[in-house]
């Protein structure tokens, strides 16, 4: 009976001991999944430039500041139209600075960089080479501007290449976005989602080439037309570029144009970024094409509209929502881009 009583002692001890590191097991497992979906579902934050931007929220409400990228983070601080930060990070459309010695957060559609002065704005230059010879001059080529020149003392030749967007400014404007949902595809796609996939890719390029990029939305927000026309002309822009996918009650029109609304520069900027545009996909030429959309007609810097195709017509969605074509499609955007300011 004694040994019986043992044995089983013995076997209860075992379960409790095997009960106590399976939930050991499981309490470590669940500790290791929650550390991975946080790695794996982290906000992805590039870093900017250290920049300083100043506050103009539209209605003159206050800009908040809060302790997350995010609108539901707790509120640190506020911040009032005219008053500047310098930013250190940027998330999902969220930058980080510090407010009273503490990191916070502010939406970034509501910054704009500090004026600058005009001389060292529309720097289109490429290749700067510095003759170190005694008495030589140092040229840049500035693209449509005169060429300046200084006088160096030196005894090598060096060349120093700068990006070729180096000191421009551009506001991408994803067109429509939260209760608008723009034009809507034979398959329920929206036109908003399109063009925020749009102009993420070409400000990415941009970026890239040096440009100082600004978008009017970085996620499914909505924003009046005013307000687009706003950030456009208080941000020492340089060119304005919209992003639309069209519609049309015939599901075989099909087709890409760029719209502008003056003759003269912006006539050239559009005919740089369909000619881009169209040397890499295949859907058809419409062409340049005059019209007084508002974002145009009332915007003081160089602007364009761009329908980058039909989402009603049932071959040209199931193109347009391709990687490869937003891929290609953003590339002869800033392709366009570039030519135009570097000619």
């Amino acid at each position: 009976m004694e040994e019986y009583r043992a044995r089983q002692l013995w076997q209860e001890n075992s379960l409790i001991e095997r009960g106590f590191l399976m939930n050991r097991l499981i309490t470590l497992t669940a500790g290791v999944i929650l550390l991975l979906l946080s790695l794996l579902f982290a906000p992805s934050v590039m870093a900017a430039d250290n920049e300083t931007y100043m506050v103009d929220v539209v209605d003159g409400s206050s800009l908040l500041i809060r302790d997350e990228p995010s609108s539901s983070g707790e509120v640190v601080g506020k911040l009032q139209n005219g008053d500047q930060v310098t930013v250190f990070d940027e998330a999902y459309g969220w930058v980080k600075t510090y407010y009273n010695n503490q990191v916070g957060w502010v939406a970034s559609q509501h910054l704009f960089p500090v004026e600058q002065n005009q001389d060292s704005l529309h720097k289109r230059k490429q290749t700067a080479m510095y003759k170190k010879q005694n008495g030589s001059r140092l040229t840049e080529e500035k693209g449509k501007q005169k060429q300046n020149s200084v006088t160096i003392n030196n005894e090598q030749e060096q060349s120093q290449t700068v990006e070729p967007l180096t000191g421009y400014t551009f506001v991408l404007d994803a067109g429509h976005g939260g209760k608008d949902p723009g034009a809507i595809g034979i398959d329920g796609t929206y036109e908003k989602d399109l063009t925020l996939v749009t102009a993420s890719k070409v400000a990415k390029n941009l970026k890239a080439s040096g440009a100082n990029v600004i978008l009017t939305r970085y996620d499914d927000t909505y924003i009046s037309l005013e307000k687009r026309i706003k950030i456009s002309n208080r941000s020492n822009t340089d060119a304005f570029i919209s992003f639309h996918y069209n519609s049309f009650p015939i599901s075989t029109v099909g087709g890409i144009s760029t719209y502008h609304y003056t003759d003269d520069e912006d006539l050239e900027l559009a005919e740089n970024i369909q000619s881009g545009i169209i040397d890499r996909v295949s859907l058809k030429d419409k062409g340049t094409k005059q019209a007084d959309y508002r974002v145009l007609k009332k915007n003081s810097d160089l602007s364009v509209l761009i329908e980058l195709g039909f989402v009603s017509n049932p071959a040209e969605l199931g193109e347009i929502k391709t990687e490869a074509y937003q891929n290609n499609v953003a590339a002869g955007i800033s392709e366009g881009i570039q030519h135009y300011f570097s000619h």
